[in-house]
């Protein structure tokens, strides 16, 4: 199992398109900035099983990964969330963007103070995106408009 599989265990497919269900997302140019930005919430006490830098290669193994457990019907239910424009689309870009070589950061957020304080470290660092999942949805909060 990948660093990133251990990570996300708990998180669950939403139309066939990984959701990672009270985390806070950000995507760096590369792997340096992302792995700084984890130190900075490791000093703020954020705990070493609550985030993750990974690079780009390592999302997209994961990405693979995650296609070969979800099998046809996840395809399909991929298909059906890009037909929307809802999470597949994120998903796509963020593919894209693993595959040019940029780092990720996950920090896993259980609450909205958990959110605000993860969000108030990372945003003066100015990730190329940032997003937060929610059960309510996604929260976006750099980059995508």
């Amino acid at each position: 199992m990948s660093k990133l599989a251990s990570f996300f265990r708990d998180s669950d497919t939403e139309f066939g398109v990984f959701s990672p269900q009270y985390h806070l997302l950000a995507i760096f140019p590369g792997m340096a900035d992302a792995t700084a930005a984890k130190a900075e919430l490791h000093l703020a006490g954020y705990v070493e099983q609550d985030v993750v830098a990974a690079s780009g290669e390592e999302v997209v193994r994961f990405a693979k990964e995650h296609l070969q457990k979800d099998g046809l019907w996840g395809m399909l239910m991929t298909e059906l969330s890009r037909a929307f424009g809802t999470e597949a689309a994120y998903a796509d870009r963020d593919l894209a963007a693993a595959k040019r070589g940029q780092a990720f950061l996950a920090v896993y957020c259980p609450s909205s103070e958990s959110k605000s304080g993860a969000w108030k470290i990372l945003e003066p660092r100015h990730p190329l995106v940032a997003r937060y999942y929610s059960a309510g949805g996604i929260e976006h909060l750099a980059g995508e408009g």
